[in-house]
Protein backbone atom coordinates (compact mmCIF):
# COMPACT_ATOMS: atom_id res chain seq x y z
CA UNK A 1 0.00 0.00 0.00
CA UNK A 2 1.12 3.51 -0.82
CA UNK A 3 0.14 7.01 0.59
CA UNK A 4 0.11 10.72 -0.69
CA UNK A 5 -0.22 12.74 2.53
CA UNK A 6 -0.90 16.66 1.79
CA UNK A 7 0.56 19.08 4.98
CA UNK A 8 -0.58 22.51 4.74
CA UNK A 9 -0.61 25.86 7.39
CA UNK A 10 -2.01 28.74 7.34
CA UNK A 11 -4.42 31.44 9.56
CA UNK A 12 -6.71 29.12 11.92
CA UNK A 13 -9.89 31.59 11.05
CA UNK A 14 -9.62 30.16 7.82
CA UNK A 15 -9.27 26.79 8.27
CA UNK A 16 -13.12 26.03 8.56
CA UNK A 17 -13.96 26.65 5.57
CA UNK A 18 -11.03 24.54 4.04
CA UNK A 19 -12.11 21.67 6.01
CA UNK A 20 -15.71 21.86 4.67
CA UNK A 21 -14.58 21.91 1.47
CA UNK A 22 -12.82 19.06 1.78
CA UNK A 23 -15.59 17.24 3.92
CA UNK A 24 -17.74 17.75 1.03
CA UNK A 25 -16.07 17.16 -2.18
CA UNK A 26 -12.88 14.97 -1.32
CA UNK A 27 -14.30 11.25 -0.56
CA UNK A 28 -15.88 11.61 -3.99
CA UNK A 29 -13.16 12.46 -5.82
CA UNK A 30 -10.60 10.44 -4.39
CA UNK A 31 -13.20 7.33 -4.48
CA UNK A 32 -13.63 7.73 -8.12
CA UNK A 33 -9.98 7.21 -8.85
CA UNK A 34 -8.89 3.40 -9.56
CA UNK A 35 -6.65 1.93 -6.80
CA UNK A 36 -8.46 4.27 -3.70
CA UNK A 37 -8.37 2.35 -0.96
CA UNK A 38 -9.08 5.24 1.93
CA UNK A 39 -8.50 8.88 3.64
CA UNK A 40 -8.51 10.42 6.44
CA UNK A 41 -8.52 14.55 6.89
CA UNK A 42 -7.01 15.94 10.04
CA UNK A 43 -6.16 19.47 11.95
CA UNK A 44 -5.04 21.53 14.78
CA UNK A 45 -7.59 24.52 14.83
CA UNK A 46 -5.55 26.37 17.55
CA UNK A 47 -2.58 26.40 15.22
CA UNK A 48 -3.97 26.62 11.75
CA UNK A 49 -2.83 22.97 10.36
CA UNK A 50 -3.98 20.41 8.35
CA UNK A 51 -3.03 17.38 7.21
CA UNK A 52 -4.53 14.48 4.99
CA UNK A 53 -3.69 11.10 3.81
CA UNK A 54 -4.77 9.17 0.64
CA UNK A 55 -3.98 5.32 0.38
CA UNK A 56 -3.75 3.61 -2.66
CA UNK A 57 -3.10 0.25 -4.07
CA UNK A 58 -0.17 0.68 -6.11
CA UNK A 59 2.44 3.48 -6.79
CA UNK A 60 1.06 4.40 -10.56
CA UNK A 61 -2.34 4.52 -9.37
CA UNK A 62 -1.11 7.13 -6.49
CA UNK A 63 1.11 8.93 -9.11
CA UNK A 64 -2.36 8.99 -11.50
CA UNK A 65 -4.68 10.08 -9.01
CA UNK A 66 -2.58 12.98 -8.35
CA UNK A 67 -2.14 14.11 -11.67
CA UNK A 68 -6.01 14.15 -11.85
CA UNK A 69 -6.56 15.85 -8.62
CA UNK A 70 -3.49 18.13 -7.60
CA UNK A 71 -5.75 21.45 -9.21
CA UNK A 72 -8.62 20.73 -7.86
CA UNK A 73 -7.16 19.79 -4.50
CA UNK A 74 -5.10 23.33 -4.60
CA UNK A 75 -8.14 25.09 -5.06
CA UNK A 76 -10.12 23.67 -2.17
CA UNK A 77 -7.19 24.81 0.09
CA UNK A 78 -7.87 28.32 -0.49
CA UNK A 79 -7.73 30.64 0.78
CA UNK A 80 -6.63 28.72 3.98
CA UNK A 81 -3.16 27.38 2.92
CA UNK A 82 -0.32 29.86 3.08
CA UNK A 83 2.00 26.76 2.86
CA UNK A 84 1.42 23.13 1.60
CA UNK A 85 3.75 20.17 1.22
CA UNK A 86 3.07 16.77 -0.48
CA UNK A 87 4.75 13.85 0.34
CA UNK A 88 4.39 10.05 -0.64
CA UNK A 89 4.88 6.81 1.91
CA UNK A 90 5.02 3.59 1.47
CA UNK A 91 3.03 1.46 4.35
CA UNK A 92 5.67 -0.02 6.54
CA UNK A 93 3.02 -1.70 8.69
CA UNK A 94 -0.75 -0.88 9.35
CA UNK A 95 -4.16 -1.23 11.85
CA UNK A 96 -6.69 0.54 10.74
CA UNK A 97 -9.47 0.53 12.74
CA UNK A 98 -13.18 1.92 12.89
CA UNK A 99 -14.05 4.97 11.51
CA UNK A 100 -14.04 7.69 14.22
CA UNK A 101 -16.06 11.02 14.82
CA UNK A 102 -14.33 13.50 17.01
CA UNK A 103 -11.45 11.29 17.81
CA UNK A 104 -7.49 12.37 18.22
CA UNK A 105 -5.01 12.04 15.86
CA UNK A 106 -1.05 12.01 16.82
CA UNK A 107 1.67 11.97 14.70
CA UNK A 108 4.95 11.25 15.26
CA UNK A 109 7.81 11.61 12.68
CA UNK A 110 11.00 10.17 13.05
CA UNK A 111 14.55 9.48 11.27
CA UNK A 112 15.86 6.03 11.43
CA UNK A 113 19.68 4.31 10.60
CA UNK A 114 21.23 1.66 10.73
CA UNK A 115 18.30 -0.68 11.56
CA UNK A 116 16.94 0.09 7.79
CA UNK A 117 13.02 0.73 7.21
CA UNK A 118 12.97 -3.38 7.69
CA UNK A 119 13.52 -3.25 11.05
CA UNK A 120 12.31 -0.54 12.30
CA UNK A 121 8.34 -2.11 10.69
CA UNK A 122 9.46 -5.28 12.25
CA UNK A 123 10.13 -3.68 15.41
CA UNK A 124 6.69 -1.37 15.43
CA UNK A 125 4.59 -4.59 14.40
CA UNK A 126 6.40 -6.65 17.21
CA UNK A 127 6.56 -4.18 20.01
CA UNK A 128 5.19 -0.73 19.41
CA UNK A 129 1.40 -1.84 18.10
CA UNK A 130 0.69 -4.50 21.32
CA UNK A 131 1.78 -0.99 23.93
CA UNK A 132 -0.80 0.66 21.17
CA UNK A 133 -3.15 -1.70 21.98
CA UNK A 134 -3.17 -1.51 25.84
CA UNK A 135 -3.92 2.50 25.85
CA UNK A 136 -7.75 2.96 26.53
CA UNK A 137 -9.41 4.19 23.47
CA UNK A 138 -6.81 3.71 20.82
CA UNK A 139 -8.37 2.86 17.83
CA UNK A 140 -6.05 1.83 14.95
CA UNK A 141 -2.08 2.98 14.07
CA UNK A 142 -0.21 3.22 11.02
CA UNK A 143 3.66 3.22 9.95
CA UNK A 144 4.93 4.91 6.81
CA UNK A 145 8.41 5.29 5.71
CA UNK A 146 10.28 6.81 2.84
CA UNK A 147 13.30 4.53 2.24
CA UNK A 148 15.05 7.11 0.39
CA UNK A 149 15.02 9.40 2.93
CA UNK A 150 15.53 7.66 6.01
CA UNK A 151 12.46 8.97 7.86
CA UNK A 152 8.88 7.76 8.82
CA UNK A 153 5.60 8.52 10.48
CA UNK A 154 3.38 7.01 13.06
CA UNK A 155 -0.26 7.80 13.00
CA UNK A 156 -2.37 7.14 16.05
CA UNK A 157 -6.05 7.06 16.27
CA UNK A 158 -7.88 7.62 19.59
CA UNK A 159 -11.66 7.23 19.97
CA UNK A 160 -12.51 10.46 21.49
CA UNK A 161 -10.72 13.53 23.14
CA UNK A 162 -11.35 12.21 26.86
CA UNK A 163 -9.09 9.13 25.59
CA UNK A 164 -6.82 10.53 23.29
CA UNK A 165 -5.58 13.31 25.94
CA UNK A 166 -5.66 10.25 28.83
CA UNK A 167 -2.85 8.97 26.37
CA UNK A 168 -0.16 10.99 26.41
CA UNK A 169 1.81 9.65 29.14
CA UNK A 170 1.32 6.04 28.36
CA UNK A 171 2.02 6.42 24.59
CA UNK A 172 5.29 8.77 25.48
CA UNK A 173 6.40 5.91 27.08
CA UNK A 174 5.64 3.20 24.60
CA UNK A 175 7.54 5.83 22.09
CA UNK A 176 10.68 5.90 24.14
CA UNK A 177 11.12 2.35 24.70
CA UNK A 178 10.47 1.78 20.13
CA UNK A 179 12.92 4.71 19.75
CA UNK A 180 15.30 3.10 21.97
CA UNK A 181 14.57 -0.23 20.72
CA UNK A 182 14.88 0.48 17.05
CA UNK A 183 17.93 3.15 17.21
CA UNK A 184 15.39 5.87 15.58
CA UNK A 185 15.68 9.38 15.97
CA UNK A 186 12.15 11.25 16.84
CA UNK A 187 12.53 14.59 15.28
CA UNK A 188 8.52 16.18 15.57
CA UNK A 189 5.07 15.41 17.39
CA UNK A 190 1.67 16.99 16.69
CA UNK A 191 -1.68 16.55 17.48
CA UNK A 192 -4.83 16.83 15.03
CA UNK A 193 -8.57 16.47 15.52
CA UNK A 194 -10.01 13.94 13.26
CA UNK A 195 -12.03 15.50 10.86
CA UNK A 196 -13.20 12.38 8.61
CA UNK A 197 -11.94 8.77 8.23
CA UNK A 198 -13.30 7.55 5.02
CA UNK A 199 -12.34 3.66 4.57
CA UNK A 200 -14.30 2.20 1.09
CA UNK A 201 -16.30 -0.70 1.96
Amino acid sequence: MYVRTVYATGDPALLEDSLDALRGESVDMLSGQPGYRGYGLFANRQLGTLTMGSWWDTPEHEAASDTALADRRDTLLVPFAATVVVNRWDVAAAEPGPAVENGGFRLTRFAFGAAGADGVARGFEENGLPALRKIDGYVGAAMLIDRKRSIGVVGTIFADRRAFDASRGAQAAARAAASAASGTVIYGLEEFDVVLLHRPQ
